[in-house]
């Protein structure tokens, strides 16, 4: 965690303090050689003026000190002085490193931003006759992505939409990540059924080879008459939220993950066909989201936070609802997770 700059400049304010109080309380002694961490200290996290006027103090502090208790200009009150003067300059280049780590660190995070908008970009906010809404957060301590994915594409058959959750979790997946979407990215647009854009992924993820190739995988196509076709592949089913409130698990019947070398795993899901009302909503997620544990060991339960989740309001504030629960049941995610908000509102006005 980051200490604030504030808090260095505080600390060793006190400390000039209490030195002081000390030595003038009684002589005989003195704690000025404590003044040598300052510079130090400040260098943590603060500028480099405020490292020259802290070690600045230090050292004025630290010789009238010695001499206040001593009334003498021995080899100790050099040593002290030297001392401080020393940990000052070591300050100044603790300070330098620092500065150039940070903008290390700020060149990499900028390079993940772009790989993280190539990779994963944002789904629109309106797709066809849908509002859609997005949230994903990766196990990996700054990471932006990981073994969860997600895509919404407008197409000629309608709105197609994947997620999906490859072996594995962090930086470790990203690269099935990214050939499992742009597999979905080409078929979405070229093949007229589900099952097929389901064995292009198969045969895609079967053919890398490694162990962590195989993903489970929720593929839809969404009409403008709000006709949604399902084909699950072992994936976590969503919830069907109606404009009423009710919340209820779609009957999916899921077949094996894809990429695991099966005999046409494709043809083993049975495709489904839902209909929409006006303002129905489809919440699709990943497991790190519903096997996000407690404190106490307990699972999230998604579908009870959602039926109290905010209705009538943009759907990226219904899903902001949801994550401050989640981040409230399992503070430290083990998972990557991710969820999706589809609402059917086909009668809203596409922004231009």
């Amino acid at each position: 965690m980051r200490v604030p700059r504030g808090t260095s400049y505080w600390a060793a304010g006190l400390l000039f303090a209490g030195a002081i109080a000390m030595d003038l309380d009684s002589r005989g002694h003195t704690m000025a050689a404590l003044f040598a961490v300052v510079p130090v200290f400040v260098a943590v996290n603060g500028t480099r003026r405020a490292i020259l006027a802290f070690g600045a103090v230090a050292l004025v502090l630290g010789a009238w000190l010695t001499w206040w208790n001593f009334h003498t200009v021995d080899l100790d009150f050099w040593a002290r002085v030297l001392a401080i003067a020393c940990t000052t300059a070591i300050g100044l280049v603790v300070h330098r490193e620092r500065l150039a780590r940070e903008r290390r660190l700020t060149s990499v995070i900028r390079v993940a931003e772009v790989a993280q908008q190539a990779l994963l970009p944002a789904p629109p906010a309106r797709a066809g006759p849908l509002d859609v809404a997005h949230s994903y957060r990766s196990a990996a301590d700054e990471a932006m992505v990981g073994g969860d994915f997600y895509k919404v594409l407008s197409t000629r058959w309608g709105v197609r939409v994947v997620i999906g959750d490859v072996r594995g979790h962090g930086l470790g997946a990203v690269a099935t990540t990214a050939m499992a979407i742009g597999v979905f990215r080409e078929a979405a647009h070229e093949e007229p059924e589900l099952d097929r854009i389901a064995a292009r992924l198969d045969r895609s993820l079967a053919r890398d080879g490694s162990p962590e190739s195989f993903a489970t995988v929720l593929l839809l196509t969404v009409s403008a008459e709000g006709l949604c076709r399902a084909l699950n592949h072992g994936h976590p089913r969503p919830l069907l939220r109606s404009a009423a409130g009710r919340v209820r698990e779609a009957d999916l019947r899921g077949g094996p993950p894809l990429g695991l070398g099966l005999p046409k795993p494709a043809e083993a899901a049975e495709e489904v066909t839902m209909a929409l009302a006006e303002g129905d909503e489809l919440l699709l997620t990943t497991d790190g989201v519903l096997e996000a544990r407690s404190t106490a060991g307990e699972f999230f339960p998604l579908a009870q936070h959602y039926a109290r989740a905010p209705r009538g309001r943009p759907p990226a504030e219904v899903l902001a609802a949801l994550r401050r629960d989640l981040a409230e049941w399992a503070p430290e995610p083990h998972d990557d997770s991710a969820l999706v908000l589809l609402r059917y509102a086909p009668r809203r006005i596409r922004p231009a």
